[in-house]
């Protein structure tokens, strides 16, 4: 279970002043898929970088079960895996390079490590690829071989920050059909997106944020389904205009 304890997270804009990017959240969210949706801004990925231990609440806490993020951050981080849009990859390694070179990061024998290896290679369809350049791959691939990395420690908490964008549709779709296939009895899968149609393929709980606030958290279904959805999100999202006078 994570439990988000009336989180707040602020920062200063020259612009603006004081900018309220996670404001007085408070949601508990068991096991399965999550999908975060918002407009830009809306603080989607400030709140995924409190999670994932890259920032520190205001006010506030964040738990995994018992760890807290900021008491425990190194057990924390033990549980986690985390991709980003910005998330980038040794160029000269290959992905067969890049997993032996995690996988000797973890605290299991050596065999287990191959099994892991040789699990997510064939999880992410990474066998035609395996020897190949990173710095060669396509954006799918190398989103791909990401996640492969990202899985490769088996963690129970997954955070995925827009993994499907700047992917073409067939990329997109195999890489949804990876989230899918990571998910697991125990295991929190927490995936910013602004594709409702990866909401209704993967999510069992979305949480919509607007100017880093909950404006709704529960089943998908309750919205809608395809074009119901999309406009049950988009009035959440859109302001009502003032009444006239």
């Amino acid at each position: 279970m994570l439990i988000l304890d009336h989180v707040c997270k602020s920062f200063y804009d020259p612009g603006r002043g004081e900018v309220k990017a996670v404001d007085d959240l408070h949601v508990q969210i068991a096991p399965g898929v999550l999908a975060l949706v918002g407009a830009n801004g809306a603080g989607k990925s400030t709140l995924l970088r409190l999670i994932a231990t890259l920032l520190t609440p205001d006010s506030g806490s964040i738990r995994l079960d018992d760890l807290d993020t900021r008491r425990d951050p190194d057990a924390l981080r033990a549980r986690l895996g985390y991709l980003s849009t910005t998330t980038r990859l040794y160029p000269r390694f290959t992905p067969h390079e890049l997993l032996r070179h995690v996988a000797g990061f973890l605290p299991v024998d050596a065999a287990t490590k191959r099994e892991r290896i040789a699990a997510v290679v064939a999880q992410f369809n990474l066998g035609d690829i395996l020897d190949q350049r990173i710095q060669g791959l396509s954006t799918g691939q190398l989103q791909r071989a990401n996640l492969a990395r990202t899985l490769l420690a088996d963690p129970d908490l997954l955070v995925l920050d827009e993994p499907t964008t700047g992917l073409d549709l067939v990329a997109a779709d195999q890489l949804v059909a990876a989230v899918r296939a990571a998910r697991r009895p125990g295991r929190l899968i927490l995936m910013a997106t602004h594709v409702m149609r990866e909401v209704e393929l993967l999510a069992d709980q979305l949480l919509v944020l607007a100017r880093g606030r909950a404006v709704f958290y529960g089943p998908p279904a309750t919205l809608g389904s395809g074009e119901h959805l999309t406009a049950g999100v988009l009035r959440l999202l859109t302001p009502a205009e003032p009444s006239a006078p």
